[in-house]
Parts: structure tokens; C-alpha cells; sequence
């Protein structure tokens, strides 16, 4: 399984899918390996719904993901992580690893089948950590080549040119 984190989050309407991109966490300081990132469609209902977690926004009335956190929460129930573990393209595939403590001071865990859109809602939401399966990765997976260099400031400046360079025709 290789770690993952939520690199950004590209909302879109109407028949264009939104995506969840999410790109592998660095292997190790000065290790040059190009880091690799997971594009995953999905819905802009679930892309602002793992958005309003990232960003702990609440509503005047919780939506679905923060009822069943807070249900799992008020039960004793940890979202222990969240794993992406097969792609039937463009279709992936999710668990959620939910952790139970007993009494006797024993934890067990207990897997539940999800839409990667609904456990990564659930995870952003419960600080949990995202793994990707090794194969799903190197399925469909792309090369990151940017790094952690680069600024913000250089990535608007070569938007803004790109903007420049577009006319009406383009659309």
C-alpha cells in the first residue's frame, strides 16, 4: 500500500466529471524519485463533499458524511484509513477500515466496501490516513514531476501566461 494524500480537488459542472487527484507522499528527503498521482473521477456533489471536510465547514444542517462520522464517533468507532484497492477503469474501488476498542482493551477492525468519493469524504473528515494499492497505482497512475520547490508564484505565473495565449475560438 503506498500512503497518499489529497493533492488537490478540481470541481467541475454539467457532464464533466469533477477529479480527486491524489499524490504519493514523498519517499524520503533528497531521494529524486519522481512522486506518482491518482486522478479519480467523480461528481461535484462529492467533490464539494470532501472539500467541506477538508475545510471543516458546517453548514447550518450536516450532510450525510458528517452524520455518519459523528454516528461512528458517538458509537466508539475510529476511522482507522481509508484504502483504494482496485480499478475496473475509469471505475475505482474503496474500503474504509473502521477500529473498534472492547473493553478488554482489544482493537478490532472491521472493512467496509465504499465509493472512493465516500471514503475519502469520510476520511478528511476523521484525519484518517489514504493508501493506495501498489497495483491501482501502477495501473493508473501518472508520474508527479513537480516538486516541492516549486512555488505558488510560479505555478500562477505560468497559468496566467497560458491564460494569455487562449482565445474565444479555444472554447
Amino acid at each position: 500500500m503506498i500512503r497518499v494524500d489529497i493533492e488537490t480537488i478540481i470541481m467541475a459542472s454539467g457532464p464533466v466529471p469533477s477529479l480527486i487527484v491524489l499524490r504519493e507522499r514523498a519517499a524520503g528527503a533528497g531521494s529524486g524519485a519522481p512522486q506518482r498521482s491518482l486522478s479519480i473521477q467523480t461528481g461535484s456533489f462529492e467533490a464539494a463533499a470532501i472539500s467541506r471536510g477538508i475545510d471543516h465547514g458546517q453548514g447550518s444542517r450536516p450532510i450525510t458524511h458528517d452524520l455518519f462520522f459523528d454516528t461512528l464517533t458517538k458509537l466508539g468507532v475510529k476511522v482507522e484509513r481509508v484504502e483504494v484497492n482496485r480499478v475496473d477503469a475509469p471505475v475505482f474501488y474503496a474500503r474504509v477500515v473502521l477500529a473498534t476498542s472492547a473493553s478488554d482493551g482489544t482493537t478490532s477492525e472491521t472493512i467496509v466496501d465504499a465509493r472512493p468519493s465516500d471514503a475519502l469524504a469520510l476520511a478528511v473528515r476523521a484525519n484518517a490516513p489514504i493508501y493506495v494499492e501498489d497495483d491501482v497505482m501502477n495501473r493508473a497512475g501518472t508520474l508527479s514531476l513537480r516538486t516541492e520547490r516549486e512555488s505558488t508564484e510560479d505555478e500562477l505565473e505560468q497559468f496566467d501566461q497560458f491564460v494569455q495565449t487562449l482565445s474565444p475560438d479555444d472554447f
